[in-house]
């Protein structure tokens, strides 16, 4: 580069770095994202990254179940689809209605979340649950969106979480892909 236009390029203020030297932003958000379709667990849903399945077994007063997820965290960003076979003695004296309610209620206190909506909705032809919450535990201060339903005796959950004030974006998108059919 000549001397007079790098003098003219430092008098008008612009800096003329090599493009190596410049920051560009990342675009995490536009890798592909992974399609989880497990056989025969009753939905289909896409993670932006590859999730880990484990299975817990957990006692309730109408006995254990077994509750399978798959979930991913990454920086400040938790995705996580849940489902529990219910106990067919649940099904039998509490009504849809009020397994959701539980549901609800249960998202609140296990995150000592304070709840924003609460609203039903219709995804595939079944009715469901949207419940967005912030949640304060300790120190953190996140928010949450989660979607659920109870089909044929079987509970399924979605839920996204980010960091409070953080862009709601990859929440809405992983929410967005939820495809929620009869078991195989």
């Amino acid at each position: 580069m000549s001397m007079p236009i790098l003098r003219l390029a430092m008098l008008a203020g612009i800096a003329l770095l090599p493009l190596s030297w410049v920051a560009l932003p990342s675009y995490a958000g536009t890798e592909a994202w992974v399609t989880v379709a497990p056989p025969s667990e009753g939905f289909e849903v896409q993670m932006p990254w590859k999730p880990k399945r484990t299975v817990k077994e957990t006692s309730t007063f109408l006995g254990s179940v077994d509750d399978v997820s798959y979930r991913v965290e990454r920086g400040d960003q938790t995705f996580v689809a849940t489902w529990v076979d219910l106990p067919g003695v649940a099904t039998l004296f509490l009504s849809d209605a009020a397994l959701l309610e539980n549901i609800r209620e249960s998202f609140l206190e296990k995150g000592n979340g304070k709840e924003k909506s609460y609203q039903d909705i219709v995804r595939d032809g079944r009715n469901g649950k949207r419940l967005e919450f912030a949640m304060h535990k300790s120190s953190a201060r996140r928010e949450a969106r989660a979607e659920f339903f109870l089909i044929d005796g079987r509970m399924l959950s979605f839920t996204g979480i980010v960091n409070e004030g953080e862009p709601m974006d990859d929440v809405e998108r992983f929410l967005g892909t939820i495809k929620l059919h009869a078991e195989d």
